[in-house]
């Protein structure tokens, strides 16, 4: 599931309110190819699997 980096930080609230994880640090894990992601234009859609499974093995 691809979703724009703000629609994932939506995704993370809704599934925990609160979430330490901001738009910028999503961002910046695609940057840095923690986690996977496409690019369509200038917009980073972030592959939801990739940023779930990032977050969980970082605990």
């Amino acid at each position: 599931m691809l979703r724009s980096i703000k629609s994932a930080h939506e995704l993370l609230l809704k599934d925990d309110p609160d979430t330490a994880i901001t738009v910028h640090t999503i961002r910046m894990w695609c940057k840095q190819g923690k986690v996977r992601y496409l690019t369509a234009g200038t917009k980073i859609l972030v592959d939801m699997e990739s940023l779930r499974n990032y977050i969980e093995n970082q605990g």
